[in-house]
């Protein structure tokens, strides 16, 4: 099954993700996105009927290394995208 990475660069970094952008254009197995995530969707702690998810989506919490790095790398399978 084929690999494909994805480079997520931090909001705050836009040099970066320029530099980045360019380096690797023209490259299928490597996609590079800005960060768009604000903030955590689910702010409240009201008590919700059912949860339908079986467990977090995001197999790799990057904020953290986004914090410190201004990148992250994720390694995903094609049939992902």
């Amino acid at each position: 099954m084929a690999r494909k990475e994805l480079w997520i660069i931090a909001r705050r970094v836009p040099v970066t993700y320029a530099s980045v952008k360019q380096r690797f254009s023209g490259q299928a197995d490597i996609e590079v996105i800005l960060d768009r995530r604000h903030a955590e969707r689910r702010r409240a702690v009201l008590p919700t009927e059912a949860d339908r998810r079986v467990g977090e989506r995001r197999s790799l919490n990057v904020e953290g290394v986004l914090r410190q790095l201004g990148w992250a790398i994720v390694e995903r399978r094609a049939d992902e995208t």
